[in-house]
């Protein structure tokens, strides 16, 4: 629609910019946190297309960021994708997270680097490392075996395993993974145990949270869809399992179609 921002993300996740537009898993949001506040490492996870990456990008981390959580504080967040190199990427996170210059020479003097790096933090903050797409770190480690024997791969979960296990500094961490790499996870000493006292599996929307995710962008921006087209849109997301990515694609295009009116809904 000319002049209006599209409000859907298409196969794209929302990432912490699109929080505003972001819909239909405020439940899902308070029991992600609810779990981070019992356990400093978390894994959440799901199918492909399920929504994960969104959750917590555009759903968790805006409300840490914002104090919501009277355990963890104001959350300062590091986020990263370990495909380029976990140990530079979490350097490069953190810098950034913090405003401070973090190398991998100081993350990788002790097994502890990584609490080392970081504290002191301020009274009343927090920091949470967000590691997206964590399934990157596997085959990033078997490219690389021939060159380090994986040791980058394992030093990087190390650090995780050890921030989350001690209670100096208020260090958290959220990965987010696919739910069919859940058993290569036992290739790291130390994360399966870690992971089966963290582990949050991002359930199948509702109709409700559907009908909250297709209406509220479009009341975000001023438009509107006709509602028995969204009954339609309902209707065809109870016969597909993996519906969300479809649906958000569908609505992308439609939007870009004009499929919408561009006024407030009465």
């Amino acid at each position: 629609m000319a002049g209006m921002t599209n409000p859907f993300r298409g196969l794209l996740p929302f990432e912490r910019e699109h929080a505003a537009l972001f819909f239909g898993r405020d439940k899902e949001i308070q029991d992600v946190i609810a779990q981070l506040e019992r356990r400093r490492l978390l894994a959440v996870t799901g199918v492909s297309g399920s929504g994960k990456s969104s959750l917590v990008l555009a759903g968790a981390i805006p409300m840490l960021e914002a104090g919501q959580s009277e355990r963890l504080g104001i959350a300062r967040v590091a986020t990263m994708k370990p495909r380029g190199g976990p140990l530079a990427e979490l350097a490069r996170s953190l810098s950034s997270a913090l405003g401070r210059n973090i190398t991998v020479e100081t993350l990788t003097r002790t097994t502890y680097g990584l609490v080392d790096a970081v504290k002191p933090l301020p009274p009343g903050e927090s920091l949470l490392i967000v590691v997206d797409q964590f399934e990157e770190i596997f085959p990033y480690r078997r490219d690389r075996f021939k060159t380090d024997a994986g040791s980058e791969a394992d030093r990087f979960v190390t650090l995780l395993l050890r921030a989350a296990e001690q209670n100096e500094v208020p260090v958290y961490g959220i990965l987010t993974m696919r739910s069919d790499f859940i058993g290569s996870c036992a290739i790291f000493r130390g994360l399966p145990e870690a992971l089966n006292g963290g582990h949050y599996l991002v359930p199948r929307m509702t109709r409700h949270q559907l009908q909250d995710a297709i209406e509220s962008p479009l009341e975000v921006i001023g438009a509107s869809i006709h509602p028995g087209v969204v009954q339609r849109l309902l209707n065809e997301c109870d016969d597909e399992p993996d519906h969300l990515p479809v649906l958000q694609h569908l609505l992308r295009r439609m939007f870009e179609d004009g499929s919408f009116t561009g006024r407030p809904p009465q």
